[in-house]
Formats: C-alpha cells, sequence, structure tokens
C-alpha cells in the first residue's frame, strides 16, 4: 500500500536552504566573513596552494589571499609563480648538468 505523503510532486518536498560561503577572515574591502573559493591558476599548482589560499567574498565580490588578506593577490600570484618555476628551472638544470658531467666523465675512462 503506497503511502499518500510521498508523491511525484516535486513542490511538496522539503526546500533546502542555500548556504552561503564558509566564515573565514573578514574581507579587507567590506568586512563580511563569508567567502568561497576563488579561481586559481594551473601554472601554480598544488605546491602554490600551500603557501596562498585565494577567496572571493560573497558579499563585495573582492578577490584576496586569505592567509594574508592585505597583500595584493594578483602580485602574490605572480611572485610565487617566479619562485615555483624557477625552482623547478634549477632542479632541470642541475639534472642535466649532473648528467653532462657523467657523460664526460664515463667518456674519458
Amino acid at each position: 500500500m503506497p503511502r499518500e505523503d510521498y508523491d511525484d510532486d516535486p513542490d511538496d518536498r522539503p526546500r533546502r536552504r542555500r548556504r552561503r560561503g564558509h566564515r573565514g577572515v573578514p574581507c579587507p574591502e567590506c568586512g563580511s566573513e563569508y567567502q568561497r573559493s576563488g579561481p586559481w591558476p594551473w601554472y601554480l599548482g598544488t605546491v602554490g596552494m600551500m603557501f596562498c589560499k585565494a577567496v572571493v567574498c560573497d558579499d563585495c565580490g573582492h578577490h584576496f589571499d586569505a592567509k594574508k588578506p592585505r597583500a595584493d593577490l594578483a602580485t602574490r600570484k605572480r611572485n610565487l609563480a617566479i619562485a615555483i618555476n624557477g625552482v623547478g628551472l634549477l632542479g632541470i638544470l642541475l639534472v642535466f648538468g649532473c648528467l653532462g658531467a657523467w657523460i664526460v666523465f664515463t667518456m674519458k675512462r
């Protein structure tokens, strides 16, 4: 026997309240603590996420870094990109340098 309180009418379903973003550090522009995750550039990868957390304020739409709210987010992303990619380039050069030294050393024998 089917229950009468369960029918296919979608208007009878209980409505969920739309949740606002999580509470975090206050926005430097408006002071709101409601924010959502911001866009993250592909070139910073997961290593960049350890140093910078981009968020967007739900109330005013301001983009900022949750770890350093007063800092300029674009400048922080640029500096992180230079540092992370510079360390990667240094590692690649070191590997090729060691490989070249090994080839030169083994050819002399």
